[in-house]
């Protein structure tokens, strides 16, 4: 199988990819706080609700966006390997990074599984590594059957890296 060419086209789509996987991610949380019966907010970075709510209320809404991001990797992964699709590894890549980085910020600010893993009583760092080892396992598996570079993984992280800034100071700004 020959390398994936890449270009500016693909790195413009891992930009926009990004806004895609926090819309779904975020709409996750969103869905399942308004599928609960709960008046639910929704923005760039950050759905949920306001109210005090039920703790396993709380649990399933918390859980929802990493379950989403989780499955937009397992599919991507399929199509990636069903279809030989360079699209459908970005959303691969981006549900890793985007996992990895959350996982990073734990340091300053729990992400969805620390605190999933706080109130199972199971520490802040066990649900957020299994679930970011789990997502670079399936990249990885997706890397390899594209014959993906060092270079276009190198360069897809500086798109995404920008992407994610650019999405994160734009939710900065519109929720004031």
């Amino acid at each position: 199988m020959q390398r994936v060419r890449t270009g500016a086209g693909f790195y413009g789509l891992v930009f926009v990819a990004g806004f895609i996987t926090f819309a779904m991610h975020e709409g996750g949380h969103w869905l399942a706080g308004t599928l609960l019966g709960h008046e639910a907010h929704y923005g760039l970075n950050g759905a949920g609700v306001r109210a005090n709510i039920p703790w396993t209320h709380g649990m399933i809404i918390i859980a929802a966006g990493p379950a989403v991001t989780i499955l937009q990797g397992l599919i991507a992964l399929w199509l990636v390997e069903a279809r030989t699709s360079a699209a459908a590894w970005v959303f691969l890549f981006w549900a890793a990074f985007m996992r990895f980085m959350a996982t990073l910020i734990t340091l300053w600010n729990p992400n969805d599984e620390a605190r999933i893993g706080l109130e199972l009583g199971l520490g802040t760092w066990p649900v957020p590594a299994m679930v970011t080892a789990g997502l670079f396992a399936l990249l990885i598996m997706g890397s390899r059957g594209l014959r993906m570079s060092g270079k276009t993984l190198a360069l897809s992280w500086v798109a995404a890296s920008v992407a994610a800034s650019a999405i994160v100071g734009l939710d900065m700004v519109m929720s004031g």
